[in-house]
């Protein structure tokens, strides 16, 4: 489905819709008259109908990708546990014939020396030094306080935009 001209179906129907309400003030009053008139005189049901349709595809197909990263990263856990499968295998291997290296036509194997490295066995026993504090504001109990009249130094109650449900029939 072709949605190239919505946007500017849209901008139409806007300047008719506008229109309307300057030719019959009483429309801006009437709930009920102003979509009765909208529905007979525009093609606002039409172009709603156009746009339900692509926004529908669009997130058919937001779904079908989301099933199918998943599929994918499933696929990829099974193949690092396979790679790290066939490294420990190759571990065993070149230990068992004392061999620290061995040159094939796919690639060079070798076993080297471990790295040192850092084992955390007590995290709050480490100085203060040696950590690095995250500070993550609670936005929840924010919220409750602020909603609740109380005010909170660094923090605002804000409305967020309208928002737009569109259910499928």
């Amino acid at each position: 489905m072709n949605s190239n001209y919505l946007a500017y179906d849209v901008t139409v129907l806007e300047r008719e819709f506008a229109d309307l309400l300057a030719a019959y003030p009483e429309l801006a009053e009437d709930d009920t008259l102003r979509a009765d008139t909208i529905e007979g005189e525009t093609d606002a049901h039409r172009i709603l109908a156009r746009i339900v349709a692509v926004e529908r595809d669009a997130d058919s197909m937001v779904r079908a990708v989301a099933e199918r990263q998943r599929e994918l990263a499933a696929r990829k856990a099974r193949h690092e546990r396979k790679k790290e499968a066939m490294r420990v295998l190759l571990m065993r291997l070149l230990k068992a014939a004392g061999l620290p290296k061995v040159t094939l036509p796919e690639a060079t194997v070798s076993v080297s020396k471990g790295r040192d490295s850092v084992e955390i066995v007590d995290a709050d026993a480490l100085p203060d030094e040696y950590v690095r504090v995250e500070r993550i504001p609670d936005k929840k109990a924010i919220l409750d306080v602020v909603k609740g009249c109380g005010e909170i130094p660094g923090a605002r109650l804000v409305t967020g935009g309208e928002t737009l449900t569109v259910r499928a029939a």
